[in-house]
């Protein structure tokens, strides 16, 4: 025979081949199975069924975060997606012993669990700390906008309300017209109820602008009303904004967070102070785009064991171009005053807090002599220039940004690693769940695939699961310990 040939489906084998014969012992599959056995999901606060009610029995939840934790590292997050891999996946059939639950109970586990996904996606970064996989010696932050499950369409503001109710008088107009030239009593009536339609439209966008009216916010989102617009890829769409904290080692993600701010200038705190929660008593070194620039939140994050890289945000352009940005204002501390471009002062006028933060305000007084007000400023008052209390900190972070430049290059390379594998190579661009709550269990689960993917690429299967073990045992032995004191 010319080709070689594959094996009748229909022969019968004395001693038939055991499923663990079909997944190799250097198969990631087993990395999976020997993590979820090291965990004490009742610790982590998964509910835990006992089995001992009438009625069906439960699946373990060891077997169903087995099956998620597998089809979210291979691209599959669809809770019908899985129920159909679980009848023809042989690995799936490996890790979870041929069970097949019903996307029903899949999507039930993840609406019931939400809090313990976080907890052990924490649980797993402090895991990766003690292996040494992290170090927070430089860690890298950045946001990325995930799609919501929210069509276009059904989003609204202000001024597409407006818009939709301009569109539809215009049709009811040219209906009334066309009703009054009618003379056809059948097409009359289906004038009547196309105008129907329309007056009942009109009576929802109405409900709409007076909800926007009430809530003072400025869009609204139908599917999901967490989710907002906002500018994606050049273009506006409705999304969630995915905050993430990259440490340099690995690329391994040290913690994650799902906002709907529309930037990123709010998130600096709270991204640093997760950061810092993984690394307790150790110095650490953020680094930070532009987009977070944000005098407040700077304050916030810089202590004596933290220091922060962030480059500050350019002025107005037109500022920028004429050369009276406040970057070319110097300060003088022996005179508190500040001196613009042309050598004019402008001295201390009065104090001031924002967000419980103190600041100077320094007015010039000689923009009717200076012959460049037009340029500087468009204030009828003259020129003036904020100064916080901790400006000075400001000034050493934006001074160490500098003089680190070779450091702070390194920052896209860091962060936007874990974003290129999640949304180019697994096409993770939108979420499937609603609200601010399931898309941040989903987010989780995303990140904490994420890592358990790359570690098994760096340190490989047999090593991890020599170190899963080994910490199942150590948990054990602790746990005996616990039992020992309290009995």
């Amino acid at each position: 025979m010319p080709f070689i040939e594959g094996e009748d489906r229909y022969q019968i084998h004395l001693l038939p081949n055991t499923l663990d014969e079909y997944v190799e012992e250097e198969n990631p599959v087993r990395v999976i199975d020997a993590y979820v056995d090291s965990l004490i999901l009742e610790e982590l606060g998964f509910q835990i069924y006992s089995g001992s009610k009438a009625g069906q029995k439960p699946y373990r939840r060891e077997e169903l975060l087995k099956l998620y934790l597998y089809c979210y590292m291979n691209g599959i997050r669809s809770s019908r997606k899985m129920e159909t891999e679980t009848k023809r996946n042989i690995e799936l059939m490996w890790l979870i012993g041929k069970l097949q639950p019903d996307h029903g109970t899949l999507s039930a586990f993840m609406k019931n669990n939400q809090p313990a996904i976080k907890k052990l996606f924490k649980e797993f970064t402090l895991l990766l700390k003690g292996f040494g996989f992290i170090n927070g010696q430089l860690v890298a932050i950045d946001g990325t906008k995930i799609k919501a499950n929210n069509a276009k369409k059904k989003h609204y503001n202000e001024n597409i309300i407006n818009k939709k109710l301009e569109h539809i008088d215009e049709k009811i107009d040219a209906y009334l017209h066309d009703f009054l030239m009618e003379d056809n009593r059948q097409k009359k009536q289906e004038i009547t109820e196309k105008l129907e339609i329309y007056q009942e439209r009109v009576h929802e966008l109405e409900i709409m602008k007076q909800k926007l009216k009430e809530t003072g916010k400025h869009q609204l989102c139908v599917t999901d009303p967490d989710a907002k617009s906002m500018k994606n890829n050049g273009k506006h769409e409705v999304c969630f904004n995915v905050q993430t904290a990259v440490d340099s080692k690995y690329k391994l993600i040290v913690d994650c967070d799902t906002v709907n701010d529309v930037n990123d200038q709010g998130q600096l705190s709270n991204m640093a102070k997760k950061t810092k929660q993984v690394f307790r008593n150790q110095k650490i070194k953020i680094l930070a785009d532009t987009g977070y620039y944000n005098y407040l939140e700077i304050i916030d994050v810089v202590d004596k064991s933290t220091e922060l890289l962030i480059k500050p945000q350019r002025g107005k352009q037109s500022k920028v171009a004429s050369g009276f940005d406040k970057e070319n204002f110097e300060y003088d501390a022996m005179s508190d005053t500040y001196i613009c471009p042309l050598g004019y002062k402008l001295p201390f006028k009065w104090k001031g807090k924002q967000d419980g933060k103190e600041y100077r305000r320094y007015t010039c007084e000689a923009f009717d002599i200076c012959g460049q007000k037009d340029l500087c400023t468009s204030a009828k008052g003259g020129r003036s220039v904020t100064r916080l209390k901790d400006e000075e900190l400001i000034e050493q972070i934006a001074e160490n940004t500098r003089s680190q430049s070779h450091i702070y290059k390194q920052r896209g390379s860091i962060v936007e690693h874990p974003f290129g594998t999640i949304k180019r190579h697994w096409g993770y661009t939108h979420f499937l769940t609603r609200g601010l709550a399931s898309v941040g269990t989903e987010t989780n689960l995303i990140c904490l695939a994420y890592n358990l993917k790359r570690i098994i690429k760096i340190k490989g299967v047999n090593e991890l699961i020599r170190l899963f073990r080994d910490s199942a045992r150590s948990k054990s032995n602790m746990h005996d310990v616990y039992l020992r004191k309290i009995a």
